[in-house]
């Protein structure tokens, strides 16, 4: 029965004083809202970017020609490098004895042609077990084998932008395209895949075999990348030094202690930079949302001041008929607790619809989280008991004679 009545009190104390008590839990509803959306995208962009991970190929180690600069996961090919040979990837996949698979590739941007149409696609010859290696999976036809590569026949698998802007309702398969006026026959076509973690478009490529790639388009006998399957997670560190052992060797960089001609990547090392940069933000916004607590706290505080200097014929009036101490102290502790769950719980509706009208009016990713909303509901109720206190202490020690002589 205490609690109801100083629950009607609360309710009383909120009709009395609607602006005050808005104004001062718009900062608790706006921290609280913040944090909800910014957990909300964390937590988004983390998956997208695992099911980009696993899109893309885990485990997978790139050796690059010359060196990358990382840009928020962003590769950057600084320089122009010829050393990388496919008899590198050759000794990579002899020598490295826990790796599953190698492919090296090379590409260039072309224009490829169908009939009357053309369009601008990144032409790549590598190895039939990239496909594997990237999990680039076929939706139709088939992709080249280890015999067309050796054989340099002109076929190409190609990505689902051509389908769309090529062919349209034709069937590919077994159509004539022609990339730099090389006429190359089409035998499979790719699953649609979007973009890759670094907003590389893969749906724009088309893959030709390695042999006729470097001979009959591009006309060169270096290469650009070696992708190299790793057997598990746990193995890459052990793998890459692997590969800059040999690497270092076959080019001769031992000799007066040269630099590294190459870079080695793996995957994961390029998610954990875009997730650094990701996580600067969210500490940033984090803050603010902190601040915006803080000032909500000290609205709170305020608030329950003003309410005691108002109240104080009620405090005494309680007091003087039985009400101790320990009573008036519960009332106004807990009334400080109720306002602030109050804006928590606002603040908890707001953040909700407004994450998820964001990943619906946006490509943004968005994972709603229950742990985020329960530790906002805690951070509500603790920045009540914390700001609560010293008001509720200090209406606990009026004296009853003093307050009702108000």
């Amino acid at each position: 029965m205490k609690v109801l009545r100083i629950i009607k009190s609360v309710r009383r104390m909120l009709f009395l004083s609607k602006l005050r008590v808005v104004l001062s839990l718009a900062g608790i509803a706006v921290g609280i809202t913040s944090v909800i959306i910014i957990v909300s995208l964390g937590d988004g962009s983390q998956e997208k970017m695992l099911s980009q991970i696993e899109a893309m190929g885990s485990n997978v180690i790139t050796v690059n020609a010359g060196t990358v600069k990382e840009v928020v996961g962003r590769r950057r090919q600084s320089n122009t490098v010829t050393t990388l040979k496919e008899k590198d990837a050759i000794a990579i996949a002899e020598e490295c004895a826990k790796v599953s698979s190698v492919s090296p590739t090379q590409e260039r941007t072309l224009v490829v042609k169908y009939e009357n149409g053309s369009t601008i696609a990144r032409i790549i010859g590598t190895y039939p077990s990239f496909s594997s290696i990237r999990n680039f999976p076929l939706a139709t036809g088939r992709f080249y084998s280890d015999t067309d590569n050796k054989l340099s026949l002109r076929v190409a698998v190609i990505g689902q932008k051509f389908v769309e802007h090529l062919f349209r309702n034709i069937n590919p398969i077994g159509q004539v395209i022609k990339i730099n006026t090389i006429p190359f026959e089409v035998i499979g076509v790719l699953k649609a895949k979007g973009s890759s973690y670094d907003g590389a478009n893969e749906d724009d490529i088309i893959f030709i075999p390695f042999n006729t790639g470097l001979r009959r388009v591009m006309n060169v006998d270096y290469i650009k990348n070696i992708y190299v399957k790793a057997g598990s997670k746990e193995k890459i560190p052990t793998i890459e030094k692997e590969i800059r052992a040999v690497l270092r060797e076959r080019h001769r960089l031992q000799i007066d202690n040269k630099e590294d001609d190459f870079k080695i990547q793996n995957v994961y090392t390029a998610v954990q930079v875009e997730n650094e940069a990701r996580e600067s933000f969210t500490q940033l916004i984090v803050s603010v949302a902190a601040l915006s607590l803080l000032v909500g706290g000290v609205g709170i505080l305020a608030t329950m001041l003003l309410s005691i200097n108002d109240r104080k014929p009620e405090i005494g009036l309680r007091m003087a008929v039985g009400a101790k101490t320990n009573d008036i102290l519960f009332q106004f502790l807990l009334e400080a607790i109720i306002l602030c769950v109050a804006g928590g719980f606002v603040g908890i509706l707001t953040g909700t619809a407004g994450a998820y009208l964001l990943g619906l009016l946006t490509d943004v990713a968005i994972r709603l989280s229950f742990e985020a909303t329960a530790i906002s509901f805690a951070i509500s109720m603790g920045i009540g008991i914390l700001f609560g206190a010293y008001p509720a202490k200090k209406a606990s020690f009026i004296e009853p004679v003093n307050a009702l002589k108000v």
